[in-house]
């Protein structure tokens, strides 16, 4: 009796294991496949972690014009550093469930960090701010050895659009508005000054060249109400000068692909470093991060946090870095580094020769 019941037990055993693996086996696979194809699609975030350290020196060339002023170029030094945050746009997931579990990597959605563009879109923009950027550093550097630069003004350009705005609909990063409301807009008080005319809800027709091109387009953009201000219009963007410069001395600089504002500083001193004799740095290696303004001001940039990490493991003493995020550099530089916050260029010349730096030389006593 005991082995019958047995072998009545092990006989209707087996379907129900079959009838089971009938159903999850056919689930474990689907889950399978989907990892897989999330470990290898592009994931809707962005990747952060510690760039680059780079010498700034070496990637400029400095040479007189014919007819120009006469030009001394002072040797390349290794000593000045910008400072890169290595970024992943949409990635493989894998990169992204990595980044998770490491400490040094941050990860973000990718929806804020985009806005309305593309990859490719952003990629263009980014170099676009970064060749701003060098154009800027040239007129600033020039300037302040006494140099005459002529410029001569192109539009307002566009920074930032708020994705949320109605505007965002025909506005993105990156454009330049050269008439609004068939008035003329070579700055950005231009642009203003039609804006102020109108309230929140109306539209205004613009006239604006889209980023790699060069004929105008003619866009209808719905103007919105100032957060905290009743009444008051504006599109929701983040807008700028867009000048063209005459330069009197051939400056070249080779970023490569490294895009964005943030080296503006950094090219302001290199150029100062190469044209005037001494050196800026003095015998330590300074890293430097910010965005370099036409009236000398330093801006704030991202990612500071890592670009501080950065700047630590390529052996920098020194850290230049925007009032905004000097709180952020120090608490990661835990002592590690010396860290000073610089708002304009004289800030940034004083904060070298408090650290042995050699200085202008119409600063010199």
């Amino acid at each position: 009796m005991h082995d019958g019941v047995a072998g009545l037990l092990a006989v209707s055993a087996g379907p129900r294991i079959s009838r089971l693996w009938l159903f999850s086996g056919p689930v474990l696979a689907l889950m399978v496949v989907a990892v897989v194809l999330y470990c290898a699609l592009p994931a809707p975030y962005v990747t952060m972690r510690p760039g680059g350290a780079r010498s700034v020196e070496p990637l400029v060339t400095i040479k007189a014009q014919a007819g120009g002023p006469k030009v001394d170029e002072d040797p390349a030094s290794d000593s000045l550093l910008y400072l890169t945050v290595s970024t992943s746009v949409e990635p493989p997931g894998f990169y992204v469930l990595r980044g998770w579990l490491r400490d040094d990597v941050q990860v973000e959605p990718s929806e804020p960090f985009l806005g309305t563009q593309s990859k490719a879109e952003n990629l263009a923009f980014n170099l676009a701010l970064m060749t701003d950027s060098q154009d800027k550093a040239r007129k600033v550097a020039l300037e302040r050895l006494g140099y005459e630069v002529e410029s001569e003004p192109l539009g307002a350009f566009f920074e930032d659009v708020d994705p949320s705005v109605p505007a965002a609909k025909v506005l993105a990063p990156g454009m330049t508005v050269v008439g609004a409301a068939g008035h003329t807009v070579r700055t950005r008080d231009d642009l203003v000054a039609q804006l102020e005319t109108r309230k929140p809800g109306d539209t205004i027709e613009l006239s604006v060249i889209p980023l790699g091109e060069e004929k105008p387009q003619t866009v209808e953009a719905e103007l919105t109400e100032r957060p905290g201000s009743p009444g008051q219009a504006i599109l929701g963007v983040t807008v700028v000068d867009h000048s063209t410069f005459v330069f009197p001395v051939d400056i070249k600089i080779d970023t490569g692909r490294v895009g964005g504002p943030s080296a503006g500083l950094a090219l302001t001193l290199a150029i100062l470093d190469r044209m005037t004799p001494g050196r800026l740095t003095g015998d330590g290696r300074v890293a430097v991060t910010g965005t370099i303004e036409l009236d000398g001001s330093v801006g704030r940039v991202g990612g500071v946090a890592h670009k501080t990490r950065a700047a630590i493991r390529e052996g920098a003493t020194l850290l230049l870095v925007p009032p905004d995020e000097y709180s952020s550099a120090q608490e990661v530089a835990a002592g590690r580094i010396d860290v000073e916050s610089v708002s304009n260029l004289d800030d940034a010349l004083d904060a070298l020769v408090e650290h042995g730096g050699s200085g202008l030389p119409n600063d010199r006593n």
